[in-house]
C-alpha cells in the first residue's frame, strides 16, 4: 500500500520549482520595494519644552501629513510605526505668548531633521503650525472634608472637624482654575465615635480639569470627649439705654444650658460669658427684647435658653 502513495516533495524536479519560485518572490519583492513612490505620510506631533508661565490647549492638533518620495522599504516602515516629530515650543514662544506659530519652511525643516534628511517635503497639511497657550495661574482655595461621622451616645468632637491643611493651591489653565473656589477630601465615614480620629485623606481630582492640587493629600483630625449638660443662670447686661431712663428687666437673669467635655466642665466659670440685651433693637410695641450671647467659651455646644425674650419697664 505504501508504494502507492509516494511523497511529492522527494521529486528533485518539483523540489527545484519551489526553490525557483520562492526566488522569484524574493526577488519581486526586493525590486517592488526598491523602487521610489511618492505617498502620503502621518507623523504624530510631540510638543516639548512648554514655557513654565502657559498649558498646552486641549484643540491642539497632535497629527500632520505630507508627502515624501521613499523607497516601498520605508513607507512599510512608515506603515508598522508611526514616525513622530517634536516641536520645541519653547523655541518659538515668549512669556506673554497665547499662540505659537511654526511656519511652513521651519515644518519642512524639522520633519527633514527628524524623519528624513534626503527627501523633498510636500503638500504639508498645515501650512503653518498654529499652537494654542493657556495662561497658568494658581490660586489658594479652601478644602471642604467629605465625611460622614456618627458619634458614640454622649460623645462630641471638641473644637469641630479639622481639615490641615486647610486650603491647598490649584494651579492650571486660567479659565479652569478661575471657576474653582473649594475642594473636596476622599470620602470617610466612621460610626459609634468615642475615641480621636486622625487620618490622611486624599484630595478628589478633577477629571474633566487639566489642573494639578498641592499638596494632594490632607489630615483629618477630629478630637473626640464625653460630654456632659450643665447650667448656670447669668446676669443681664443691656446696651444702648439712653442716659434719662432706668430700666426693670423681667426677668433680670437667665438659666443657660449647655454640653460641655469633662475635661473643661470644672473649668466652666460665669465669668466666661456675656449675655446682653440692646435696647435699640427693642420691640417698641410688645416692650421686650432679645438676649444674646456675645461671649462664651470654646468648646460649649448646645447652648439653650430658659428664657427667650426678656420684658422691661422704664422709668424716668
Amino acid at each position: 500500500m505504501s508504494k502507492l502513495f509516494k511523497n511529492p516533495f522527494k521529486n528533485s524536479k518539483l523540489k527545484a520549482f519551489f526553490f525557483f519560485l520562492i526566488l522569484a518572490m524574493v526577488f519581486w519583492v526586493l525590486t517592488k520595494f526598491s523602487r521610489e513612490y511618492t505617498a502620503t505620510v502621518f507623523s504624530k506631533i510631540d510638543y516639548t519644552n512648554v514655557p513654565e508661565t502657559a498649558l498646552l490647549s486641549e484643540d491642539n492638533i497632535h497629527e500632520i501629513s505630507f508627502d515624501l518620495t521613499e523607497t516601498g522599504f520605508e513607507f512599510l516602515f512608515y506603515k508598522l510605526k508611526k514616525p513622530t516629530i517634536s516641536i520645541n515650543v519653547g523655541a518659538y514662544a515668549n512669556n506673554s505668548s497665547k499662540e505659537v506659530i511654526v511656519p511652513e519652511t521651519e515644518l519642512k525643516k524639522i520633519i527633514n531633521t527628524q524623519i528624513s534628511a534626503k527627501v523633498t517635503v510636500k503638500n504639508l497639511s498645515n501650512t503653518n503650525l498654529n499652537i494654542r497657550l493657556d495662561s497658568l495661574i494658581s490660586k489658594k482655595i479652601a478644602v471642604v472634608p467629605n465625611v460622614d461621622l456618627t458619634f458614640k451616645n454622649g460623645f462630641k468632637p471638641v473644637s469641630g472637624i479639622k481639615v490641615l491643611p486647610d486650603s491647598v493651591v490649584v494651579s492650571g489653565a486660567s479659565e479652569y482654575v478661575k471657576e474653582i473656589d473649594s475642594v473636596r477630601t476622599a470620602s470617610f465615614s466612621e460610626e459609634n465615635i468615642e475615641k480621636p480620629i486622625d487620618v490622611e485623606l486624599k484630595i478628589e481630582p478633577f477629571s474633566d480639569r487639566k489642573v494639578t492640587i498641592t499638596p494632594n493629600t490632607v489630615k483629618l483630625q477630629v478630637m473626640v470627649d464625653e460630654f456632659s449638660q450643665k447650667e448656670m443662670i447669668l446676669p443681664i447686661e443691656v446696651l444702648n439705654v439712653p442716659e434719662s431712663t432706668t430700666l426693670k428687666l423681667i426677668p433680670n437673669v437667665i438659666k443657660i444650658s449647655f454640653s460641655v467635655s469633662l475635661a473643661e466642665f470644672k473649668n466652666i466659670e460665669e465669668t466666661d460669658f456675656l449675655l446682653v440685651c440692646d435696647f435699640a433693637e427693642r420691640n417698641k410695641e410688645e416692650n421686650f427684647m432679645i438676649p444674646k450671647l456675645t461671649k462664651f467659651p470654646e468648646g460649649i455646644v448646645d447652648i439653650e435658653f430658659e428664657t427667650k425674650k426678656i420684658d422691661y419697664l422704664t422709668f424716668k
